[in-house]
């Protein structure tokens, strides 16, 4: 067999839940894994490279977004292509940007076999910033490619890169075939989907440089060739059903006519009317409004009479009110002091004043001592009373005076230091609570003491003891009596507080609320004081507000006397006023009406003396009462005329609108209106012309659709040449196959009608649609209708709606049967082999002649342990045979293939991994 080029290799680097994927293309492969392991994810990704226009690419229902972010999740994202081509071997990459760059990816090619070592550095995949100089350092000169470019390479087109590289390995007969080549190729990576429809587009695709492409809008077509004898028809139609407009029309003329004489006449008149009403309504006016000024002065003495009453009477009402709020205040005093006296109301006032104050500060005095602290100056201040009553007590004769005997004063207080206050102040007298029955004995035992203590220490045996920190106390002597009591007494005072300030402190919420309702009490107090000190005030002043009063009632009914004769004189004026003002607006609105009806005057608008005019013979006269009516009139006979104008245009416009347009170029309207209603009454003449343009018409509309018709023909002969090619290969279990074009019988036969009918007119016989010729008229008739239906249906007609496909199958036992879709053709194996040869005879006929058994081109088939070996092996052969590597999908091995390539899955079936390695070869034999 012929050494095939084109693609070898298809490698996946951290892309598409691959970890590493290499997987052959130059041979019949087998990937087998579980489903929804990522088979057919690997499969897709051949789109990225040989597709390149993501517009016509197709990702299993994923919206591009998706599919990028699935691919290129990273800038560490490859998929690389492999390609042995007859200069050598080239690499084609697409690499992943990133989510920073939108998930986009990036062409790129060097020459060169594919070494996925050579996109790693020290174990991890080289990022795409780094990857050119990556590349470079081990010898490659990679090149980075646009879409666009990489397209032009592979199919051979010109680009700035001739020179650098060749990827040239879709021999195209034509670089404008490419998207269709793209498209039938994406179909064969997806076989499942290919339909019937898919077949008959791509059949359309790959013969429509045999075809004239035609695209026939009938309907538009048919009324192009046809529009001057419809034209002239609806002429012939209007002027037949417009009899009774064209009559009305006739007579609008007529009365505008008689209209325009009448307000001819009427117009001049009114201007001198209009000058002579001015000069009237100027001299009316003025008497009016001298008799309204004398009225006025009248009336504004009476004005300033009622105004001087009327205050008047404000002012008394005003002082009653005042004279009457005076007396319920004081009642209302009188009936709260009744009985109270002044003496009482300050007695009150200064007691509680007392209690306020005295509450105030114990409260102040509690603020910040608890009660423990309150207690402890309590009980201190006790123990100092108590020690200064015992010392007062016991003043003269106590221990304290007793060692000043045999002691001095500092060696005593030094002593002091370690005794007890109060043990001083005992009483050394008889019956006291000291007794000393040796004053020798004791005298020594306070020297020994007084020895002991020597300066601020307590020296004992063993032990030295610091009294400096310790007080010194202080005694009375009985010249102090009158100190010592002071003393008392201050501090009983102070125990006296410190127990107020307890009771406060143990309640202060409490004595609180009761300082702050002792202060409303005094408040109230206060204000009664000053309440009873206005009491006595006002019962001195009670006789005289009583004869203010009466005086006040007497002026209120002399004023109100004045004010009512005033009020009805000034009613009398008013009435006589309002006359006078009712005569005024009469004559101002009559005035209005006039002007009113003067700006409406649109006479000077129009031409009452052009045209045809009816002279009018009727005397006019005017009255000042109606002249607004009179003018009145006349407007609205000057709008009946603008009427008369409108009407007859809309009248004109009517019949025009119907199809009537021929005497529309008149520059004169008179003679084209007259012109009209002459052809109305000479209608017959007008029929005679319009059967005269009907013949040609017809072969105007033949000559176009033509085309259409021919294309069939030639499509139906490529097609005869198609089914040869698939005749001459082994078809599965079939013994033939064949694709029908079967043109659309009603549709096919429309466009032949009207062709042959057409054929009939050039070679001489006439073809006239109102002659007696029923029977072809009606059948081209009836050919347009169904073609003129289906084009609006469709927006234009097309070689496609002209025929449908059937696939003929014939079966080893001879039985033929017809299928219009390629789903329901025998078996599966049988189904797959169909739709791969349409494929494959599809691109094969798109490829050069000369080059097109030079390349391979991988093809892909899914779930293929569906298709019995067998069939496997008629597919493979097939597929080589026509220069197409088969790549088989499915859960379990298939061995009808030159390799095995199992997907194993790492990282707890994270991510997938296919090695070289891991490749099996099936020998021939294990094949068979």
């Amino acid at each position: 067999m012929q050494q095939l080029h084109g693609l070898s290799k298809l490698a996946l680097l951290n892309t598409a839940g691959y970890a590493k994927c290499v997987i052959p293309l130059h041979k019949s492969s087998s990937i087998c894994a579980p489903n929804n392991t990522g088979k057919s994810s690997v499969i897709n990704a051949l789109q990225f490279p040989l597709i390149n226009d993501l517009r016509l690419t197709e990702w299993d229902g994923h919206d591009l977004e998706e599919t990028r972010k699935f691919y290129f999740a990273s800038d560490q994202s490859y998929i690389l292509l492999e390609a042995d081509l007859p200069h050598g071997k080239v690499v084609i990459g697409v690499a992943g940007l990133g989510k920073i760059a939108g998930f986009a990816h990036q062409y790129f090619c060097y020459n060169g076999a594919l070494n996925l070592e050579d996109f790693t550095d020290n174990k991890r995949i080289v990022k795409y910033t780094r990857l050119f100089k990556h590349l470079q350092d081990k010898g490659y000169q990679p090149l980075e490619l646009k879409a666009q470019e990489l397209n032009a390479l592979l199919i051979g087109g010109a680009t700035p890169f001739d020179g650098d590289i060749n990827l040239r390995m879709i021999p195209l007969n034509n670089v404008s075939d490419a998207p269709t080549y793209k498209e039938i190729f994406r179909r064969m990576l997806n076989l499942h989907k290919l339909g019937a429809g898919d077949v008959k587009r791509f059949m359309l695709r790959v013969f429509e440089r045999h075809m004239s492409n035609a695209h026939v809008d009938f309907y538009e077509v048919w009324q192009r060739a046809f529009d001057k004898v419809n034209r002239a028809r609806r002429e012939l139609n209007a002027l037949e059903t417009m009899q009774e407009p064209i009559a009305a029309l006739e007579n609008m003329l007529e009365h505008q006519s008689a209209l325009k004489g009448k307000l001819g006449a009427y117009g001049p008149k009114i201007d001198v009317a209009l000058g002579e009403y001015a000069e009237y309504f100027e001299a009316q006016n003025d008497e009016l409004n001298e008799q309204l000024s004398a009225i006025e002065s009248q009336k504004h003495e009476f004005e300033q009479k009622q105004r001087l009453y009327v205050q008047q009477s404000r002012d008394i009402e005003r002082k009653m009110t005042e004279l009457n709020a005076w007396f319920s205040d004081f009642d209302a005093l009188h009936h709260e002091f009744e009985l109270a006296n002044s003496d009482t109301l300050h007695s009150e006032l200064k007691a509680l004043k007392g209690e306020y104050e005295t509450l105030s500060h114990s409260l102040k005095s509690a603020e910040g001592q608890s009660l423990h602290t309150l207690d402890f100056r309590i009980k201190e201040t006790q123990k100092q009373i108590k020690s200064l009553k015992l010392q007062l007590k016991n003043l003269e004769y106590n221990l304290f005076t007793r060692m000043r005997e045999d002691l001095s004063l500092k060696e005593v207080e030094e002593i002091s230091r370690i005794l007890n206050p109060d043990l001083l102040s005992f009483a050394t007298t008889s019956g006291g609570e000291i007794s000393i029955d040796d004053e020798h004995a004791f005298g020594d035992f306070l020297s020994l003491l007084s020895e002991a203590i020597r300066g601020g220490e307590l020296v004992l045996p063993g032990a030295t003891i610091k009294l400096k920190k310790l007080p010194v106390v202080q005694m009375q002597s009985g010249a102090d009596k009158a100190q010592l009591t002071e003393q008392l007494q201050s501090l009983e005072h102070s125990l006296t507080d410190l127990k107020a300030q307890r009771d406060v402190a143990a309640d202060v919420a409490g004595k609180q609320a009761e300082r702050d309702a002792l202060y409303e009490q005094l408040m109230a107090q206060e204000a009664a004081l000053k309440r009873y000190e206005q009491y006595q005030v006002m019962q001195r002043s009670q006789q005289a507000q009583l004869a203010l009063m009466e005086t006040l009632n007497a002026e209120q009914e002399e004023v109100d006397s004045y004010l009512s004769e005033v009020q009805q004189s000034a009613a009398g004026i008013a009435d006589s006023r309002a006359i006078v003002n009712s005569k005024i607006e009469a004559l101002a609105r009559q005035k209005a009406r006039l002007e009113q009806v003067k700006s409406e005057r649109i006479d000077h608008t129009l031409d009452v003396v052009g045209g045809k005019v009816t002279p009018y013979l009727i005397d006019i006269t005017f009255d000042f009462d109606s002249l607004a009516d009179t003018i009145h009139t006349f407007n609205k006979d000057c709008q009946e005329l603008r009427n008369f104008d409108i009407n007859i245009r809309n009248t004109y416009l009517h019949i025009y609108n119907a199809g009537i347009t021929k005497f529309d170029n008149e520059s004169d309207e008179l003679s084209k209106y007259q012109k009209l209603i002459s052809a109305y009454h000479n209608i017959d003449n007008e029929r005679e012309a319009v059967n005269r343009q009907a013949r040609v018409a017809l072969t105007e509309v033949a000559a176009t659709i033509k085309g259409l018709r021919q294309d069939l023909d030639r499509l139906t002969a490529e097609m005869r040449l198609f089914n040869d090619g698939i005749s001459e290969q082994q078809i599965s279990n079939l013994q033939g196959f064949k694709i029908d074009v079967l043109p659309r019988q009603m549709l096919v036969q429309s466009i032949d009608t009207i062709l042959a009918t057409s054929d009939l007119y050039e070679q001489g016989d006439s073809l006239d649609l109102l002659s007696e010729q029923h029977i072809n008229e009606s059948q081209v008739n009836e050919a347009k209708d169904q073609l003129i239906k289906l084009a609006s249906e469709k927006a234009g007609l097309t070689l496609s709606d002209l025929f449908d496909i059937r696939f003929q199958v014939i079966n080893r036992a001879g039985e033929t049967e017809y299928f219009d879709k390629i789903d329901s053709a025998g078996s599966n194996g049988t189904r797959i082999t169909i739709k791969l040869l349409c494929g494959m005879l599809f691109i094969r006929h798109l490829l050069s002649d000369k080059e097109k058994s030079l390349y391979r081109v991988p093809l892909y088939i899914d779930e293929a342990a569906d298709i019995d070996p067998q069939n496997q092996q008629a597919i493979i052969e097939t597929a080589l045979s026509f220069g197409f590597v088969p790549i088989f999908a499915s859960v379990k091995p298939q061995i009808s293939c030159d390799y095995i390539v199992p997907i194993r899955t790492l990282g707890d079936g994270k991510q997938n991994w296919v090695d070289e390695r891991d490749w099996i070869k099936v020998e021939q034999d294990q094949a068979s």
